[in-house]
């Protein structure tokens, strides 16, 4: 199975230039060149929005991404609002207490998708992570906006990083016995950490990279892109990332 990740939208209203970027044009870019290359599934995987959710905002995602007639999947961010994004995206049934996650099987396993809008997670995901992760084979296949590693960005850690990475690593050392696949975004970088039994891919943004090396934010040139996945059997046997 081939699968297209992309992240870090941070589409803003009409005319509107974050920081001076059209992110509306890079992301049309983004998605005319995976348009071409055949995936399987698509993962949006968080931060569609640029400051905060916005429902003519997700309309309009929503138009791009059902043009290229490839399935998707949609992830929110820390910079979306999950019942907005819920419901633009048809996924109420998936909104709990205003958390957005769900699971959807594919012909080689599944995934999983987790709601760390807030930086952190509740309780009841857990529970119910915990109960995808017991009935799941032995690579779990997780999306989720935020790293759950620390990844040694000097602007986003400690400030912007998930609250919970040291409760999310218990849990799964607690299942010794399989292997943690996890694909994400927030960082606007690429990096891939290996930890224990967790292996976490970060993918750049369709927006801006920010140095990691900087405290303040730092622009990290002029390219953006996407992540790449071929998944045999459940298990992410390749990955690279394209940038444009």
């Amino acid at each position: 199975m081939k699968i297209c990740l992309i992240t870090d939208l941070h589409i803003d209203m009409l005319g509107e230039l974050p920081i001076g970027l059209d992110t509306r044009l890079q992301f049309v870019q983004t998605l005319q060149k995976i348009k071409h290359a055949k995936y399987d599934l698509m993962l949006v995987a968080g931060d569609l929005c640029h400051k905060t959710g916005v429902k003519e905002i997700y309309s309009w995602i929503k138009s791009q991404l059902d043009a290229t007639s490839i399935p998707y999947i949609v992830i929110p961010g820390n910079h979306d609002t999950s019942p907005l994004l819920a419901a633009a995206f048809g996924l109420d049934d998936n909104l709990y207490d205003e958390e957005l996650y769900y699971c959807r099987e594919f012909m080689d396993g599944n995934v999983i998708i987790l709601d760390t809008s807030k930086g952190m997670m509740s309780e009841a995901q857990y529970s119910w992570l915990e109960e995808k992760i017991q009935r799941s084979p032995e690579t779990v296949t997780i999306c989720m906006h935020h790293p759950p590693l620390l990844s040694h960005s000097k602007h986003l850690e400690p400030t912007y990083m998930f609250t919970q990475m040291q409760k999310f690593q218990t849990m799964c050392s607690k299942y010794s016995n399989k292997k943690f696949q996890i694909f994400c975004g927030h960082y606007h970088m690429e990096r891939t950490i290996i930890k224990n039994n967790l292996t976490v891919f970060i993918t750049p943004s369709t927006f801006v990279q920010i140095d990691p090396d900087c405290y303040e934010f730092k622009k990290m040139g002029d390219a953006f892109g996407y992540r790449e996945i071929w998944i045999t059997d459940g298990q992410c046997n390749y990955t690279n990332v394209i940038y444009i």
